[in-house]
């Protein structure tokens, strides 16, 4: 490859770079400020998800029906009621988008709060089953214990935990966000030394 050649692919790259860095600067922009939204008002960031899932259980409805009239999969009869029931659920959800969104905040706090349980019973059972075998079981079970007790603790106010968890997505937007922005920054530089 002649020098004549890389010299015009670097060129090339630089202004493609150049002319594209800030689409990168907007998503970053974008996610710091969806963040701070969900740190601020937690239950309308979680309403606004609510819709999103209602709009998208819609649509993922009406495809399925269009699917089973015309004929594009085997049970077309099963695939047109799973979409009207999708479209039912999907109306609901958007006609509903607080009362949904606390229910799906509850709910996952309340799957996770379980799912702590569960598994810190289970790290005490084999602390205690395999004291013989392994060493540092009295760490195990305390791991199992604490668990249990963060379990506990959610499923004492799964609604606040829920908002709490919107919070924190919220907070790891922002600094995604940050990153996003530092990165395109990064970007159009590395765009402006391939120019020289």
């Amino acid at each position: 490859m002649s020098e004549v050649k890389v010299i015009e692919d670097r060129e090339f790259f630089g202004r493609a770079i150049r002319g594209i860095w800030w689409l990168t600067l907007i998503r970053g922009i974008l996610l710091i400020l969806l963040g701070v939204y969900a740190l601020i008002n937690p239950l309308m960031a979680a309403t606004a998800l609510a819709q999103v899932v209602g709009f998208y259980l819609i649509l993922d409805g009406a495809i399925a029906i269009y699917a089973g009239v015309a004929g594009q999969t085997p049970s077309r009869f099963w695939t047109t009621v799973r979409g009207g029931i999708l479209i039912f659920v999907g109306l609901f959800v958007v006609g509903h988008p607080i009362i949904m969104a606390l229910i799906h905040a509850t709910l996952l706090v309340c799957l996770l709060a379980v799912s702590a349980i569960l598994s810190g019973i289970l790290e005490i059972y084999v602390a205690i089953r395999d004291r013989q075998e392994i060493e540092g079981e009295g760490w195990l079970i305390l791991s199992g214990a604490l668990a249990i007790g963060f379990g506990l603790v959610l499923l004492a106010s799964p609604l606040a935990a829920g908002m709490l968890m919107v919070q924190f997505l919220g907070a790891f937007a922002v600094i995604a966000g940050i990153s996003i922005v530092v990165l395109a920054f990064r970007i159009r530089t590395f765009g402006l030394r391939l120019k020289s």
